[in-house]
């Protein structure tokens, strides 16, 4: 739990705040992570053969792989997204993306803090510092961050970015502005669920503020920048979580191909993996107890391992692993158990000599518009988890 500064609240704004999410000092973060560890350097990887790994049953394909190669596949990922940030001109911060620049270098953003490194001290401070200039200067007038590519994801992972680094600055006013910025960003969240809607898509979210439909892949972003900034002291009604999780709920379905949640309760009739695995998370976050519907999701899951790439991603195999990843991770134990060294493995095996990650060959649409940086900070993120680094990742059960 991360413990919470004295409450601050914004004279014309409904949401509170509470101070910094991070009660660590910036060397207490450094400290956490030994020298030893931080300065391990990428080992060649062979790749040979590996592609079909999950196609057969491999020998120890269960076994957790060494957490001194986990470790390493992590440096050599935050190395090269380090080398790879525009550093000049209207775009530094950023990386080379053709569409969503502020999603990636959020997520770039994301991937250095969830191991520790502090904005603005040590080896990567200086390209923390740059990618949240980049975000906080996507914000349009009204709140939508990253607004020029008119996305509730990019505005999410933004607005998460934000509030995983509250609390690291030194400086007072800056903290005092980044909070600021976090609310309006976090009010407009607030303002998009109430808009008018269906009654069976009413409490979610989805692609715009606008929108008068929901699906369950957007409302779970939403979800988890609400739990995140409740996590950092604001103030956000319970109502809110209570219509959001009874849309979600909504969404699960028994049918012949498996029993766990469709995309869009009343209009899809199939329950998908990546979305069930969100859906998963979400509930096994904000949820008091386990349900029927969690554990025959979880039944679901299981069906299918992990794979690089693979129809049962949908062209997504980066956004619907980090659904899954995080969903079995919140559940604990036995889940995570047998889920995590087989993603690892996955990973690894994929991961480029210089230290990025492409697309699965499916997934070419997807890494024509994102960028390798995408991928290679998902990649990062994914292996980074038991770090827990990240008030996204932090369980804290709301009773309604």
């Amino acid at each position: 739990m991360r413990r919470i500064k004295p409450k601050l609240r914004s004279p014309e704004s409904g949401v509170e705040h509470r101070g910094s999410p991070g009660a660590e000092s910036n060397t207490e973060r450094e400290n956490r992570l030994p020298f030893a560890v931080r300065s391990l350097v990428l080992p060649l990887l062979i790749l040979a053969g590996v592609a079909s790994l999950w196609a057969g049953e491999e020998p120890g394909e269960n076994a957790p792989p060494d957490a001194k190669q986990i470790q390493a596949a992590i440096d050599g990922g935050l190395k090269w997204l380090a080398a790879r940030q525009i550093k000049d001109g209207p775009e530094t911060g950023s990386w080379e993306s053709p569409r969503y620049q502020a999603a990636s270098a959020s997520l770039a953003g994301l991937a250095f803090l969830a191991n520790g490194y502090p904005p603005g001290k040590g080896e990567y401070g200086a390209v923390i510092e740059r990618a949240m200039k980049y975000v906080r200067a996507s914000m349009s007038a009204e709140g939508y961050v990253g607004a020029k590519d008119n996305s509730m994801y990019v505005h999410a992972i933004g607005t998460l970015f934000g509030l995983s680094y509250l609390g690291m600055s030194e400086r007072p006013e800056k903290e005092r502005e980044l909070a600021e910025w976090c609310r309006r960003a976090i009010n407009l969240i607030l303002a998009a669920q109430k808009v008018q809607k269906r009654s069976f898509e009413q409490g979610g979210w989805r692609y715009s503020p606008y929108s008068t439909d929901s699906d369950v892949s957007v409302t779970s972003w939403q979800l988890l920048v609400l739990h995140s900034a409740r996590q950092c002291g604001y103030e956000i009604e319970d109502g809110v979580f209570r219509s959001a999780l009874k849309y979600i709920n909504s969404a699960y379905v028994e049918t012949d191909e498996g029993n766990g949640f469709v995309y869009r309760p009343g209009v899809s009739k199939s329950p998908e993996l990546a979305v069930t695995g969100v859906a998963v998370f979400i509930k096994s976050l904000l949820e008091r107890e386990e349900d029927q519907r969690l554990k025959k999701s979880l039944e679901f899951l299981r069906t299918t391992p992990p794979s690089w790439g693979g129809k049962q991603y949908k062209g997504y195999f980066f956004f619907g692993t980090f659904y899954m990843a995080q969903g079995m991770f919140q559940l604990g134990e036995e889940a995570w158990a047998d889920f995590a060294p087989k993603i690892q493995h996955i990973l690894l095996a994929h991961q480029e000599g210089d230290g990025h990650w492409e697309f699965p060959p499916d997934n070419k649409l997807q890494g024509r518009l994102a960028g390798l940086s995408y991928p290679t900070a998902m990649g990062v993120l994914i292996l980074s988890l038991d770090k827990q680094y990240l008030p996204m990742y932090q369980r804290q059960k709301r009773l309604f």
